[in-house]
């Protein structure tokens, strides 16, 4: 009321000397107002077991007074926290029956997933066997060639064939039976299942004394080497047997110039497996003369035109 007092003489404006006393007072009043409330929280408080129970006649008519909105806020509460305690349970036996009935279902998915055979992807194996077959191959052939790089590469022609053998011994053998009259040197080899015998002759000799240097060659090859026995093949059930071939030839000289080839006799006697006689041949001399002539002497006087060429070519 003081205060409203104030405002009211503020309003209306008073003197200021008024103003300032009102001022004053109201400064009194708060000062007051401060001490009242500092001694009172100073007092001590009644504690809860010494506070005086309400008498009964008061404790019942105490619902009957209470107004109507905190019994529905009550009920309401009531009705709230009923339902959560009912639900709570239900919830977590519906998730529980849930997970039981699901739980071995995931477990038989796996225990099949896990137990079931699996099928063999035939067609990847196939193609990994196509594709090792051939690198295998050439691994082989590789690792082969490159160890027997350094050893030479034998031929199997003669197998099942030269049965019996011309050995070393027997060559030394014929050499040394090799002395004729008329011959300055004398040579034999065996390479490639022939036997080849040459015969360095005196230069003065005559066709007829070579060729009796030859027959009196072949002689002492069939006494040593019988020709029958090693150079005539023979038939041992179905198969033949394949034996050597002898080549026998005896020269005077050997020309060294074009005037020299005209004196020079080359004879030869050959005598093959598969054939029954030798053949005597002159190698120095040819035997069509006019064919020798045009190959050893060809005439380049009138050489072949293009218009020689058109001519002959559709014929």
């Amino acid at each position: 009321m003081k205060e409203q007092e104030v405002k009211k003489r503020h309003a209306i404006g008073e003197d200021s000397n008024q103003w300032e006393s009102d001022m004053k007072e109201m400064k009194q009043w708060a000062d007051e107002a401060r001490k009242k409330e500092a001694v009172k929280s100073s007092e001590p408080k009644p504690s809860a077991s010494k506070r005086k129970p309400l008498p009964k006649a008061q404790n019942k008519e105490t619902p009957k007074t209470q107004p109507k909105e905190s019994n529905q806020v009550k009920q309401t509460a009531v009705k709230a926290s009923e339902p959560k305690k009912a639900s709570a349970p239900r919830a977590v036996k519906s998730s529980t029956a849930t997970s039981k009935k699901t739980r071995p279902a995931v477990k038989k998915t796996v225990k099949n997933k896990n137990d079931a055979p699996k099928k063999p992807n035939y067609l990847l194996w196939v193609t990994i066997i196509i594709i090792a077959i051939p690198c295998l191959i050439l691994m082989y052939i590789f690792i082969g060639s490159r160890e027997s790089s350094s050893t030479p590469v034998e031929g199997t022609r003669f197998k099942n064939a030269l049965d019996p053998k011309i050995t070393e011994e027997d060559l030394n053998a014929l050499e040394s039976s090799l002395k004729l009259d008329g011959a300055e040197a004398i040579e034999i080899n065996l390479k490639s299942a022939t036997l080849r015998i040459n015969i360095n002759a005196k230069d003065d000799l005559s066709q007829k004394a070579i060729k009796k240097l030859i027959t009196d060659t072949y002689k002492k090859v069939d006494e040593k080497l019988p020709v029958k026995t090693y150079f005539t093949n023979k038939e041992n059930g179905d198969k033949v047997v394949k034996m050597y071939d002898l080549e026998i030839s005896a020269y005077n000289y050997i020309p060294e110039k074009e005037e020299d080839k005209k004196g020079q006799i080359h004879l030869s006697r050959v005598k093959n497996s598969s054939a029954e006689k030798p053949v005597d041949d002159v190698l120095s001399s040819p035997k069509d003369k006019q064919s020798a002539e045009e190959i050893l002497n060809p005439d380049t006087s009138n050489p072949p035109t293009n218009d020689n060429k058109g001519k002959t070519e559709g014929e």
